[in-house]
């Protein structure tokens, strides 16, 4: 009894674990939410999908921010170095404007010199030509002293001529 009892409940839970899969898959196919729940898969399938898509655009978008990152890397670098190359060729120019400031200061300083030494030969001439304009002067006034003294003398002359010649006709008209 005890088998027949074991065998009747054994064979009663298999026929009703069969029924109630044969239900669960009855109720699968045609239960109404059925078609809800394979739109929700589809639906997670998709949401996957886009997500992984995501994941490679971010993993993409990081392995570009980091070649852009080491590019701006690269470029900050490339200034760096211009920078220093400008600063350089500043620093060069103006050396060089400074040496040009030099000379340029140099040959105003030979040529102030020059002008010096001239204008001590133009002093120098200016002084020989007063010189002579005073030996001029003095000899224009020694000529000029003679020629009153000559014209004195010579209106004395005339004078004692004139006189003389007087005191002949005055001689003459009382001889006569």
């Amino acid at each position: 009894m005890n088998l027949k009892k074991s065998l009747v409940i054994s064979a009663t839970a298999i026929a009703l674990l069969g029924t109630g899969f044969g239900v669960k898959t009855f109720a699968d196919d045609y239960w109404a939410g059925h078609v809800d729940v394979e739109a929700i898969n589809t639906d997670i399938d998709t949401l996957a999908s886009r997500v992984q898509s995501k994941n490679s655009q971010i993993t993409q978008l990081t392995t570009d921010l980091g070649n852009a990152k080491s590019s701006v890397s690269g470029y900050q670098d490339q200034i760096k170095a211009l920078q220093d190359q400008l600063t350089q060729a500043n620093a060069d120019k103006q050396t060089e404007i400074q040496e040009k400031i030099n000379e340029i200061n140099q040959k105003i300083d030979e040529g102030n010199q020059k002008v010096a030494a001239k204008q001590a030969e133009v002093d120098a001439a200016n002084k020989k030509v007063s010189d002579l304009q005073q030996q001029l002067a003095d000899a224009q006034q020694k000529l000029s002293d003679a020629q009153n003294k000559n014209n004195a003398d010579m209106n004395q002359a005339l004078s004692d001529v004139q006189a003389t010649h007087a005191k002949a006709d005055q001689a003459v008209q009382n001889n006569q």
